[in-house]
């Protein structure tokens, strides 16, 4: 198995995700987008596959047009902007180390989504379809060396406000912990 590029400096993000509630208001949100960016974005379907982890999240993304890839990211499980500290590197054999690393840390969950990306200055827009969860909006700003955090958070500020997010719909977690809390409460509700 070979990884043939990766990034071994921990890389920083500050980062807000929203809920979209129904397709009508996904939809305006990726027209803020277009008009905002003056594209059309970029579709990637992803499967991600969510490892057990000692601290913080560890996924291998399959990614259909490029290289799959390995992600390894903390960041506090909190409402509004946060900071993430992530790594990544890209992987030949995707298929392969999902198997080591299910059969010596374990899954802990699987996710398919569809995401529109849009780049807006240093902020990468996502636009999420989430398969069995909904629509999400997520707002990555990646910080240059020099940048503070704060200078990251008024930047999610601003993209908040232009993208019309209202504080109720922030959310906290990854979708894998709201894919474990809808399969929970899917379960429970079975008679």
């Amino acid at each position: 198995m070979e990884a043939d590029s990766k990034t071994t400096d921990t890389l920083r993000n500050v980062e807000l995700k929203a809920k979209i509630h129904g397709e009508e208001a996904f939809a305006h949100r990726v027209a803020i987008a277009k008009k905002l960016t003056g594209t059309d974005g970029t579709v990637i379907t992803q499967s991600d596959v969510f490892f057990n982890a000692t601290k913080g999240r560890l996924k291998l993304r399959y990614l259909k047009h490029k290289k799959s890839e390995l992600i390894s990211y903390d960041r506090p499980d909190v409402v509004g902007p946060k900071l993430s500290l992530y790594s990544k590197m890209d992987i030949d054999e995707p298929e392969c180390l999902e198997q080591i690393l299910s059969e010596t840390v374990g899954v802990r969950g699987k996710l398919n989504k569809k995401r529109l990306l849009f780049l807006h200055e240093q902020t990468r827009v996502h636009l999420d379809a989430v398969e069995s969860l909904g629509h999400f909006l997520e707002f990555e700003v990646v910080l240059r060396p020099e940048q503070t955090i704060e200078e990251g958070q008024a930047v999610v500020a601003e993209m908040k406000r232009l993208f019309e997010i209202s504080d109720d719909d922030l959310m906290m977690g990854a979708y894998i912990d709201h894919a474990k809390h809808y399969s929970a409460l899917s379960n429970s509700l079975k008679v």
